[in-house]
């Protein structure tokens, strides 16, 4: 009852973990009570973490007022009596419960321990919560090619010194020659420890030993950019694999904590859901099921069972499901998964959020950028923001021209002008982006590196810039902070971010210094596609999946047109003259053109051409745009006559071709065949136009008319000359206001054959 009322941040984390600690021991002592326990040397005893009291020894740290030693089968820890901080405690399942022995016991051997599989198994969080059951400190760094055996000698001495814990994680990213050195200084340390030495010698410096410390690390075998281990190093570390938690345990024991009754059935009803998912929806390199996918839905359950809390669980555990997983989808499998989830929640209709003020400030955004607000890209930015409430970290992919740049703008101006206008609403707060692009600078420039000479410290664009965000050097601490990386995904330079990403939520220099995240940062990319990151990066990162076909052609047309129109977005606030301004008929006679001819002659462009380039059809309709601007700038110069009669005119008069498929695609790219027969152009795809239509063969120069009903592009484009023959593939004059197409003489194309021979005359 308490977790579900609202109680201050750091109560509520605190019954957090005592609620999960008390699960745990519910299900011990009830599961010791079914295998019969009668004694304490029997091993279902043993194998739990125990605490005991000893009157007669010291601390592990100060030495008052005693001690408690930490037993697990043969091995015995000290508890270290150092406070931590209030955080939360890890689900205790049977896998937690074996990484727990094989570490208790690589501590008892001085030996190391070293978890290794797949990502989101919870090989770092278990080192971490062993380390909070133990009451020491566990420095979680994350490993990179970039360490050298320096960087690892300076992190050791302070590890030795201070007693502490320290998690590798990736170790096996370092390259192989140091991992070498490395091996040497972890045999250094651990030969102190056996002695029982009070000082020891390390890398030629004479340090203090505290007994306590220990180095563990994390490997992921088998990803790009890893190396084997040397023998030298395995046998320093004692292994243990961790493969596949129990999510339905881990989900019932986090749903109890956040106040949810019918936790059990909750927690199957998404274990089942991502099952489902895997095995009936496509593959994609940006989905993910695993374990942190079913962590950000039981976070978003926990938040939305404290703001709404009146409504039934089924319906908070439906409308989390969803948020977290609908936007990472493609189009083709959104039906399969709202299948799935009706399968599962039969009957339970979610009720429609209350967006209006968002919605409004929405429209009032794209407006002033020139945009157009469409449900799609409404939805795409409520998703995005949906996504950056339950993750600090998420990937919004998609291909160019399918909005994901300007979805994040809008929806920093929405945030900022939510916040003038509802101060106190915690919810809405101003927006400081930094925008940065990883791949145009290399990895020292983009993360720091060491002289080659001085071994002397600088920091990279991508430290410096995390830096201010986390500090809040830049903008009021209360605004958001958004660290942008706008450019491709590899293995390589987003691996270095793991512990960013994942929930340690820190920067790891090579320098050795550590910056932690702040609440108020989100760390935002903005890749293509996924097709070379490792499943540890996907895994730990939210999806946005945008595409441009769900987008469409139209509204990059709209805002073309509203933005050269009279008033339009190029006339505010501008300086300098435009070079041109459409008025009210020009802009009726521009669209009626684009409905004509342009969505059809890209629909047969990509039916019936081969391209030498491949292209998306958002870049051809700007590639279009472009020269119909500067088409225009030389047929209206300047601002638009007030008559619009004068105006069309002038529109009239602009020819070359900007209307036709050759011209629609970008020189060199590829053009159509010109010996299609005339069937092979569908008709029904354009609107049928009767017409009058004046010809001039482009081989003899005949001159003749057609009264078709057909569309005159249609007829233009497949015809044949009726005294030569020749199939006709013109130039267009875009006089189509008075259904006269004419043709530039031969001689000035540079396609057009010689003239044939003249004719002998009839007798």
């Amino acid at each position: 009852e308490s977790v579900r009322g609202d109680i201050p941040k750091q109560l509520r984390t605190t019954l957090g973990a005592l609620v999960v600690m008390d699960v745990h021991n519910r299900d011990i002592t009830e599961q010791l009570s079914k295998t019969t326990i009668d004694a304490v040397t029997d091993f279902d005893w043993q194998a739990q973490l125990r605490y005991y009291w000893d009157d007669e020894g010291s601390s592990a740290q100060t030495g008052n007022p005693g001690t408690i030693p930490c037993r697990m089968i043969n091995a015995m820890i000290l508890y270290a009596y150092e406070y931590l901080g209030n955080g939360g405690r890890l689900v205790i399942t049977p896998l937690t419960d074996r990484c727990y022995r094989t570490l208790m016991g690589a501590i008892h051997l001085n030996l190391g321990g070293a978890p290794e599989g797949p990502a989101g198994t919870g090989k770092t969080e278990t080192t971490k919560d062993l380390g909070k059951a133990i009451a020491i400190q566990c420095v979680v760094t994350n490993c990179s090619d970039g360490l050298d055996y320096k960087a690892m000698a300076k992190f050791f001495k302070g590890l030795a010194a201070s007693g502490a814990w320290a998690c590798f994680d990736e170790f096996n990213r370092i390259i192989l020659e140091v991992l070498s050195v490395v091996a040497q200084q972890v045999l250094t340390i651990q030969q102190a420890k056996a002695r029982r030495a009070e000082r020891f010698m390390f890398e030629g410096t004479d340090l203090p030993l505290r007994m306590t410390c220990c180095p563990f690390i994390t490997m992921n075998p088998g990803y790009a950019g890893r190396a084997e281990l040397p023998d030298n190093l395995k046998v320093l570390f004692r292994t243990v694999a961790m493969m596949v938690p129990d999510y339905g345990m881990i989900g019932e024991i986090l749903l109890y904590s956040m106040g949810y009754t019918d936790a059990k059935a909750m927690a199957i009803k998404i274990v089942t859901t991502y099952k489902l998912c895997s095995e009936q929806l496509s593959a994609q390199s940006h989905y993910d099921y695993g374990m942190r996918a079913v962590m950000a839905v039981l976070r978003a359950a926990g938040n939305l069972k404290r703001a709404e809390g009146h409504l039934p669980e089924d319906i908070l555990v439906l409308r989390s499901i969803i948020d977290v997983n609908l936007p990472k989808f493609l189009s083709p499998d959104v039906p399969l998964f709202n299948g799935i989830t009706s399968d599962l929640f039969p009957g339970v209709e979610l009720p429609k959020p209350d967006r209006d003020a968002m919605q409004k400030n929405f429209t009032d955004a794209c407006a002033e950028r020139n945009l157009q607000p469409t449900d799609y890209f409404w939805g795409k930015v409520v998703q995005i923001y949906d996504m950056m409430v339950v993750r600090h970290g998420f990937m919004i992919v998609g291909m160019p021209f399918s909005g994901k740049t300007s979805a994040w703008k809008v929806l920093a101006a929405t945030l900022g002008k939510l916040h003038a206008q509802y101060p106190e609403d915690g919810r809405w707060t101003d927006v400081v982006p930094f925008v940065m692009n990883p791949k145009s600078i290399t990895m020292g420039q983009l993360y720091g590196c060491f002289d080659e000479v001085s071994h002397e410290w600088t920091d990279g664009v991508l430290a410096i810039n995390y830096r201010n965000a986390a500090t809040s050097k830049v903008g009021k601490p209360e605004d958001r902070k958004w660290v942008l990386l706008d450019g491709p995904v590899d293995a390589i330079w987003i691996e270095n971010m793991n512990t960013v990403l994942d929930d340690n939520k820190k920067l790891c220099l090579m320098s050795g210094e550590i910056i932690a995240m702040s609440d108020v940062m989100s760390m935002i990319f903005e890749p293509m596609d996924l097709l070379v990151a490792s499943p540890a990066t996907v895994s730990r990162c939210g999806m946005v999946y945008m595409e441009p076909e769900q987008l469409g052609l139209r509204p990059l047309f709209e805002s073309w047109v509203r933005g050269w129109t009279a008033k339009g977005f190029h006339h505010k606030d501008n300086e300098a003259k435009p070079l041109f301004e459409l008025s009210a008929s020009e802009a009726m006679l521009l669209r009626g053109m684009y409905d004509w001819l342009t969505e059809p002659a890209m629909a047969f462009l990509r039916r019936e051409c081969k391209e030498m380039s491949p292209t998306v059809d958002s870049a051809l309709l700007d590639s279009l745009l472009n020269l119909l601007r500067c088409l225009l700038a030389m047929a209206i110069p300047g601002s638009s006559s007030s008559d619009d009669d004068a105006s069309a005119a002038s529109l009239r008069r602009v020819r070359g071709g900007s209307s036709s498929p050759a011209n629609l695609y970008p020189p060199g790219l590829g053009e159509p065949a010109r010996d299609l027969r005339l069937d092979q152009f569908d008709p029904a795809a354009v609107q049928v136009l009767p017409a009058v239509v004046e010809y001039s063969c482009s081989v003899c120069a005949h001159a003749y008319t057609t009264t078709s009903g057909l569309n005159p592009w249609w007829s233009l484009a497949r015809h044949a000359c009726p005294r030569c023959d020749k199939v006709q593939f013109p130039w267009i004059d875009i006089a189509l206001t008075t259904n006269q197409i004419t043709h530039p003489p031969p001689e000035t194309l540079d396609c057009a054959p010689p003239p044939p021979p003249p004719r002998a005359a009839p007798p």
